[in-house]
This record gives structure tokens, sequence and C-alpha cells, in this order.
């Protein structure tokens, strides 16, 4: 094919053109390209920039991550030996100490000695744990009885019950805990209103029982469980009858309780599906307080007596599974004679009496010594006593009860207002031994709180830094070593806010050797970050940040933002 000359420079010319228009192209490219790569590198440098300066001024830096209401630090000494993930707490309505323990020695109205029940079952399990002899409550009462026993308070009523964090069960929920209840007596509105899930007698009656299953929306709760739970409920809500078509009155009130107690046994073989999942199970029979009612002293004891032999089923399957069992009552009982058809425990003339005032009190399972306390000790103390089986600190907010000895090695809280390092002495013969330290854990945090659990009873002595009261206002806080030596027997808390506790990123030189002082920006010749000085550094930062947000906008504010 033939092509002019002319025609040929002007298809040159055009294809040097385009190869000028886009090599012209790709440079700009390339140039806005590298601007745009040099603006975003100073961009993120400027922000990392104000993040370091954030970081290197701000308290946290030096006072750990650990604040007021922050994080606590948990250790257990004794982990070999591993806490239950849940319990049995089994209730006895009616049932007075008086009529079990051989040290206690009752009497009715009339002065003649009463017996004891024969309780091979129970004698075993406090043999075998813990025991108090003495438990009085406040008010014989089934009402105010199962309001004190989840409350901790002396003076609870249903009223109370219905509070938040009133009871037990509301500490235990917020540690993860399943609440379930099978409650013949004691199931008013505010208690039923505690549990995951509940089966209760409407009635309250022997003869005319009508049991009712009752879930509860929880948002922690498990669906699933509570599901298969009620499944349980109300298979044996339709086989509560067969408990009771004995001729024999006193089978017939046995059943009763024997319902209740194959009820918590069914419960305990669906958890066994669920290793881990922690709960408790809160058990009420009735049929021992209505024997003592309408049938008198020795159907009384023989209540009793049939109640022990059905409760070694449950009592082996708890010892199985690694739970805690804990066996108490409401209120006991007192019987004018010993021939008279009934007793009583809340009227005038029974409402006084010791064998209606003093209950049982026994808890078994792994970490609980084996040991008879003498001293007396109040309803209230259960609630606490069952949380710290838990290693479980929080009580009931209304709570005034005292922590009972059950553990074989207790457990110490320390709170501080501010994060703080703690070192724990056990005081002997031989001097002190240091068996905790925080700063041998983790140097570089403080804790508000600290768990340390598996510790011996005996004399301890707990060190840490304190503000020294002598400085002036207008003068730096100085800071000194205080410390408190205590005796442990039961889990106890120690609040370093009553020994004007304050902040410490470390502790200084004692006699064993530890940490010395740390430097850094801001710390004083003690290393201590004051909380009036905190102000100061957010100003610092604020500016910091201020001065910085300026710098981007003017460097960018002619290209702007959308390029990046």
């Amino acid at each position: 094919m033939f092509v002019s000359k002319k025609t040929h420079n002007q298809a040159h010319k055009q294809t040097y053109k385009q190869t000028r228009n886009q090599a012209h192209k790709q440079t700009c490219n390339q140039a806005h390209k590298q601007t745009y790569m040099f603006k975003r590198t100073t961009l993120l440098k400027l922000l990392l920039l104000s993040a370091l300066l954030f970081a290197l001024l701000s308290p946290i830096g030096f006072v750990s991550a650990a604040e007021p209401g922050g994080s606590t630090f948990y250790t257990n000494l004794n982990e070999h030996n591993s806490t239950p993930d849940g319990a049995v707490f089994f209730i006895v309505d009616g049932l007075g100490s008086y009529y079990l323990f051989p040290e206690l020695k009752g009497e009715t109205l009339s002065g003649e000695s009463i017996q004891k029940a024969a309780v091979p079952v129970l004698t075993n399990i406090w043999n075998s744990g813990f025991r108090i002899s003495e438990m009085k409550v406040p008010v014989p009462v089934t009402e105010k009885g199962h309001s004190v026993l989840v409350t901790g308070n002396p003076s609870a009523d249903s009223e109370m019950v219905g509070y938040t964090d009133s009871s037990f069960m509301d500490i235990l929920r917020e540690e993860g805990f399943l609440c379930i209840g099978v409650m013949q007596r004691g199931d008013f509105e505010s208690m039923r209103g505690k549990f995951d899930v509940i089966i209760y007698d409407k009635t309250n009656s022997v003869n005319n029982m009508d049991f009712t299953v009752q879930t509860n929306s929880f948002e922690d709760s498990n669906p699933k469980i509570v599901s298969e739970i009620a499944s349980v409920f109300n298979s044996q809500k339709n086989r509560a009858s067969s408990y009771m078509d004995s001729k024999d009155t006193s089978e017939k009130y046995a059943g009763y309780n024997r319902w209740g107690i194959d009820t918590a046994y069914e419960v305990l073989t669906v958890m066994e599906k669920y290793p881990g999942q922690k709960f408790i199970v809160v058990v009420n029979v009735g049929a021992v307080d209505s024997t003592g009612h309408y049938r008198g002293y020795y159907a009384y004891l023989d209540a009793v007596e049939r109640l022990d032999k059905d409760l070694g089923k449950l009592f082996e399957k708890c010892r199985r599974n690694n739970l805690f069992f804990i066996f108490t009552a409401d209120h006991g009982m007192s019987f004018e004679e010993q021939n008279k058809k009934s007793g009583g425990h809340s009227s005038t003339k029974y409402a006084k009496t010791k064998e209606a005032l003093y209950i049982p009190f026994i808890v078994y399972g792994n970490s609980i010594q084996k040991n008879i306390y003498y001293s007396e000790t109040g309803q209230e103390d259960a609630a606490p006593t069952l949380l710290s089986l838990f290693n479980i600190a929080a009580h009931p907010r209304f709570s005034k009860g005292n922590v009972l000895p059950a553990k074989e090695k207790p457990t110490l809280y320390v709170e501080a207002p501010e994060s703080v390092q703690i070192q724990l002495y056990q005081v002997t013969g031989g001097g002190e031994q240091i068996v905790f330290n925080s700063l041998g854990f983790d140097r570089s945090s403080g804790y508000s709180s600290y768990s340390v659990a598996g510790l011996e009873q005996g004399n301890y002595l707990l060190k840490w830094n304190a503000a020294d009261s002598s400085s002036g206002s207008g003068s730096k806080i100085k800071y000194s070593q205080e410390e408190a030596g205590f005796y442990l027997t039961a889990d106890m808390t120690i609040d370093l806010s009553d020994y004007s506790a304050k902040s410490s990123d470390f502790l200084p030189s004692m006699t064993g050797g530890f940490g010395t002082s740390g430097t850094g920006f801001g710390s004083d010749s003690g290393g201590i970050l004051s909380k009036f000085t905190k102000p100061v550094y957010f100003l610092l930062i604020a500016i910091i940040n201020i001065i910085g947000a300026a710098g981007i906008y003017y460097l960018y504010k002619k290209e702007g933002f959308s390029k990046l």
C-alpha cells in the first residue's frame, strides 16, 4: 500500500505528541503520588507523636491500670485443692439443733428432757465437715428465717429480699452462677424472683399440694439449661402425687420431703452434663415443720429420722460431683409436753425457747475443715459464709453477718482506694515469712484490690504504702510504709482506706529486700504519683493535642483532606 510523505509526517507527529502527553501525565501522577505519600506519612507521624506524648504524660503510665473500683488480683496458694463449681443449700423447715447435736441439752416447756433423733447420715456429714453448735435465729418464723438466710441481715423480711443485690443469689449470679430453687416453704414472691428457675408449692400444704414452675429472665442466664431444668420440674410436678399415696401418715409426710430431695437430685443429674457451669440449688422441705405442728414430739423425731435416711442419696451425689453441701433450717421447734400432739415456734409461749431459736448449720465439701465451732453465731452469718466458700468477697447489700471459719484455708481480701502494692507475711515463733508479694507477679502493674486464697490459719502482717498524715495541705504529700497485724481464722477483708492508703507503683526497700525507688517523669523521691498532681498532666495532654490538631489543620487547609 502506498503512503504519501505528508501523511507519514502527520502520523509521526501525532504519535510523538501522544507519547509526550502520556509521559507528562505519568510524571505528574508520580509527583502527586509522592506528595500524597509524604502528606500521609507526615500526618501519621504527627498522630503517632501525639499518642506518644499522651502515653508518656498520662498518669496511667505511673500508677498502672488499677484505679478505685478497678481490677482485682487473684491468687490461690492452694491451687491443687480446687474450689467446687456448685452447691446445694438445704433448708429443713422447723428443724432445731437441740434435736440433733449431742452437746446440747433441750427440754419441753414442762421440763422433760428431749431425746436426740437417730441421724447416721447427718452425723457422718458433720463428722467429715464443719458445723456450728449454736446458731440463733432472730425470729423463729418461716418467712423471716428464709429472708435472714439469703440476705445476711437479722432484720430481713420479704420486702428486703426484693431489693437489688439483696440476696446471696444476686451476688452469685454476678459471678456467673445459675440459681435454682426447689421450695416447699419460704417461697414468697420476692424470693421466687431471685431464681433462674424454681418449683414451689403454692399451698405449702402436705395434704393439698399444688406445685408450680416459674422461670425468670436474667441477662446472663443460660436458657438451654433453664429450659431443661424446667422440663425436669414439670415431670416431677406430675409425679408428686405418687410420693403421697401411702395410707400411713408418717410415710405420707416423709414422702413430701422425699419428693423435694429427689427433685434436687434430678437437677444435679442435669448439671452433670454442663461441667464448668457454676450453680446453686436452694432446697426447702416442709414436712418436719408440719409434723411438729400437728403430730407432736414423737412423730417429729420420727420425721427427722426418715428425712436423714432419704438425704443420703442427695449428699452422695454432691460428694461425687465435688459440690458443697450446706444443711440448715429456718427455725426450730418446741413442745409443751412429750405426749401432746402439737408443738410450735412462733407463738408467745414457744418463741423464746432455745429449742425454737437454735438451728443446725453444717458445711461439707472440698477445702472445708473438720471442726465444731462452739461460739454462738447468728442466722445472718449463713449468707456471707456461703459466699466465702466460693472465694467471693462481696456480700449482699444489707448483710450484717460474719464469715464463719468453715474453710480449712481462708482468703484475705485487700481493698484500697487506688492501686497499691502489698506484701503479706506469716508471723510464727521463728519470725516473719513472706507468703505473698504482689511485685513478684507483675512489677509493672498495681491493683486496687487483692484476693489471696489458700492461706493457713494464724498470725499475719500486711505491709503497704500510705500517705503521711503529718504532711501539710500545701506541701508535697509524703508516703510512709504502713503495716497491720491480724489473726486469720476465716475470710477477712482489710480496707486500706481505713488506714489512709494511697496509690503507689512500687514498694520501698524493706527487710528481706524488695523493689527500690523508681524514677520517671513526674515522680517524687518515693516514686509516688500523687492524685493531686494528676490534673496538671491532663491539662498538658489537652494542650499538646490541641496544638497537634491545629498543626495538622494548617498543613492541609489548602489541599483539604479529601485526597487522604
